[in-house]
């Protein structure tokens, strides 16, 4: 299913923003977690520092892929800037053929 590269474009700030958000909670958990008796089960659980890699990862994927759709959406305008001058340059072409 294809999505409309306005609609990608247009969201991509705000997935970043809220990854960014989701990281900086998970990082702010971590201080108080460590606050508690050792023997929480929480304090040093290795699946939040887990997600919290993940975490990352994705926000860095995302990032790159807003990067790689604004570049896309670059490369699709200067493609059809370059269509209409060659339709231009081929009606001209057509006009001058008919006067000769």
């Amino acid at each position: 299913m294809a999505f409309p590269l306005a609609t990608v474009l247009s969201a991509a700030p705000g997935i970043i923003s809220a990854a960014a958000d989701i990281i900086k909670l998970i990082r702010n958990r971590k201080p108080v977690q460590s606050s508690l008796p050792p023997s929480e089960p929480l304090a040093s659980d290795p699946r939040i520092e887990e997600l919290a890699g993940l975490i990352e990862k994705q926000a860095l994927v995302i990032e790159e892929l807003a990067r790689n759709n604004s570049n896309l959406a670059l490369a699709v305008r200067n493609n059809r800037i370059l269509s209409v001058v060659s339709i231009g340059i081929a009606i001209v072409a057509v006009g001058i053929a008919f006067l000769v």
